[in-house]
């Protein structure tokens, strides 16, 4: 019989989409409701802001991210009914949102992996059965806020609830390592060594919050590194999907690039582990989260790389309530107190409302402001997003991807923040840039009637 996955990137969440009736709307939801798997990144929480223990953490992923609870069955309208969560944003209303998220989606039906009441259960796959098969999904997180991530337990001591991390540290040339101490000292953070050539930095009387640096001689300069123990963890989790299920789907969320590069170039270290991924079991790796926003595909031993197929729904600006962290953070102007701010003047201040904008008139200044990465997000050449539709075959093997390009509209407020269907010279100019960006990874993508195709 076969089976079908569609894909997306980020959704941030917080209006009613069954309203729109956009014809290049309804078109990229039909990709998710005519699929044996809807799929996509909830990088938000249902919660109502006064549920018990809903607080709002002193650091978060930037906007503290909400989502009313009675929004969660748009979700099952759009066609969605997997979804990855470990992100920077899991904790961003302390513990409390976290499990009325978990309680949101558990009584909707739609699966979901990366977050859970320990580290085990944030990393243990999980799974939907379909017609055609069993999909399994492990999902981490590059970038989250160090108090997120969930702890394990032991046979004397609970865990912690939180996020599955793929933690990393630096691996630095002796020079730099003599340049890192010497900042440390500057700095006065505590500089302690660890094995032979690691060094920990961490700030004064916080002992837990650890820098790690590990000299490497063959390499130049400085460079980040997947930690051992939490790359064998997922790794063995994608194998446990691959066992239990007839497809895996690997998740990462990771807002780190190669600074070498731009945004739209993925960290050294995240292809290497795709391909881990990949010989661990999984079928498809969806990696995201960049807001470059797009970054290339990689068609690797039977399976499929998406290094980021770009934000689906992007509706953090339209957020009803905000702490008064985000105010102090952002400002909401020269004489505007945090406990007075309104969202709106925050999010005017800090320039999110117009930096995926087309409009060559705004007179948003966010990406002069933005020193590294050059242009903040949603600085690539074309800004666009990906809906990439996986067949697999009879036997399960992937046989097709289809790649439907849209972007996201600006306005009016209904639309704003949601995604229409990219036709004509749009739809050529995603599609081959994403051929553009997929080039060093030895893939190639076709257009044709208005859709892309991967060459397998």
């Amino acid at each position: 019989m076969g089976l079908s996955v569609a894909l997306s990137g980020d959704a941030i969440l917080n209006r009613r989409i069954s309203t729109c009736e956009d014809p290049g709307f309804r078109y990229l939801m039909e990709r998710f409701q005519d699929a044996d798997i809807g799929f996509t990144h909830l990088e938000t929480l249902f919660h109502d802001y006064e549920d018990p223990e809903v607080y709002p953490a002193a650091e978060a992923g930037g906007t503290w991210m909400r989502t009313a609870p009675e929004l969660v069955d748009e979700l099952t309208w759009a066609g969605f009914n997997m979804v990855s969560h470990a992100s920077n944003h899991a904790l961003d209303y302390s513990y409390g949102a976290l499990e009325t998220t978990w309680e949101t989606l558990d009584e909707e039906g739609i699966t979901h992996a990366g977050t859970g009441r320990n580290l085990a259960e944030a990393r243990t796959p999980t799974y939907r059965e379909t017609s055609g098969g069993r999909v399994g999904l492990v999902s981490m997180t590059t970038s989250y806020t160090r108090w997120s991530k969930a702890g394990e337990a032991r046979r004397d001591m609970q865990g912690r609830p939180g996020t599955n991390t793929l933690e990393t540290h630096y691996a630095a040339s002796p020079e730099y390592i003599e340049i890192i101490k010497d900042l440390a000292l500057t700095a006065g953070h505590w500089i302690t060594p660890g094995g032979e050539g690691e060094w920990l930095l961490n700030p004064p009387g916080i002992h837990n919050t650890i820098f790690r640096f590990i000299e490497d001689e063959t390499v130049e300069g400085m460079q980040r590194v997947v930690d051992e123990a939490d790359r064998d963890g997922n790794l063995r989790a994608v194998a446990e999907s691959d066992r239990q299920a007839d497809i895996t789907i690997a998740h990462v969320h990771t807002h780190e690039w190669d600074t070498d590069g731009d945004l739209s170039d993925p960290a050294p270290f995240l292809p290497p582990f795709a391909r881990e991924c990949v010989d661990a079991g999984a079928d498809i790796v969806v990696c995201q989260g960049s807001h470059a926003p797009l970054r290339g595909i990689e068609a690797y031993e039977g399976s499929i790389i998406f290094y980021d197929p770009g934000d689906f729904f992007m509706m953090s600006d339209t957020v009803e309530r905000l702490p008064a962290r985000f105010y102090d953070r952002y400002g909401a102007g020269p004489d505007t107190h945090p406990a007075e701010g309104m969202p709106g003047e925050a999010f005017a201040a800090r320039g999110v409302s117009s930096m995926f904008s087309e409009d060559e008139d705004s007179d948003s200044d966010y990406g002069d402001r933005v020193e590294s990465p050059p242009g903040g997000y949603f600085s690539g050449r074309v800004i666009g997003n990906l809906v990439p539709v996986c067949e697999f075959d009879d036997d399960l093997s992937l046989s097709s991807i289809e790649l439907h390009p849209g972007y996201l509209r600006d306005s009016p407020t209904i639309y704003k923040g949601v995604p229409t269907r990219a036709t004509g010279e749009k739809a050529r100019d995603i599609i081959e840039y994403v051929d553009e960006l997929s080039e060093p990874f030895g893939t190639s993508i076709s257009f044709e009637d208005g859709v892309g195709r991967v060459e397998l």
